[in-house]
């Protein structure tokens, strides 16, 4: 299947063909960035991100529209990897854990903060860059590249299965020489999709003895 990719208003130029073809080399740069997702559908994946890029209310049917068929195993694919996801009713809960796949044709759907700054990187220079996105998604992280790499490196360390508590993203950030308000900084990851509040194990906040955060996959 060729899904047909919609012409990108933003690529800067007023001849169709040329604006396709902008599309679909971003498309095609953002796929390569990409590469640590292994799945079949990673060049539909890449369309469907560019799609949501500027779009604010989205919907799995406007996916359908480019991608056929191939649109929920997409979403899925994007919800599961935490670069796809559904647009919480007024009201609705924040966290990861209580939202479902978005698979109705009429679910809305979003991409967090930090993945669009990380797709909008990625599809101009074909390079997946936490550490050069991460310091965009709060005001206290410190501008130093080595902190940052220091600081993804051992938030990876301490978390066990992509879950971590405060308490060892304390340690992480302590041993990266990263100094700031941590609690701010938390507020500040949850709205940018860093990481989301894991609430329904109390195991794990028992053995963590702090507060429980799934972190995004997609950046660390």
């Amino acid at each position: 299947m060729n899904p047909k990719l919609e012409d990108n208003p933003s690529s800067g130029s007023d001849n169709p063909c040329s604006r396709a073809r902008a599309a679909m080399e971003d498309v095609f740069r953002l796929e390569h960035a990409l590469g640590f997702i292994h799945d079949e559908y990673i060049h539909e994946l890449s369309i469907a991100l560019m799609q949501l890029l500027d779009s604010e209310k989205a919907l799995v049917s406007d996916l359908e529209e480019i991608l056929g068929g191939d649109a929920y195993e997409v979403v899925l694919l994007g919800f599961t990897w935490r670069l796809i996801l559904p647009r919480a009713p007024a009201g609705g809960s924040m966290a990861w854990e209580d939202a479902q796949p978005p698979l109705d044709g009429q679910s809305g759907l979003k991409l967090p903060l930090v993945i669009e700054k990380l797709v909008r990187s990625a599809a101009k220079s074909g390079h997946w860059s936490p550490r050069g996105v991460l310091p965009e998604t709060s005001p206290l992280l410190p501008d130093s590249p080595e902190i940052i790499t220091w600081l993804l490196q051992f938030v990876q360390e301490y978390a066990q299965g992509q879950v971590i508590g405060a308490n060892e993203l304390r340690a992480a950030f302590s041993e990266a020489g990263a100094k700031c308000d941590l609690d701010a900084l938390i507020a500040h990851w949850k709205g940018a999709g860093v990481l989301s509040p894991r609430l329904s194990s109390l195991k794990s906040v028992a053995d963590h003895r702090s507060p429980v955060y799934e972190l995004n996959p997609a950046v660390f």
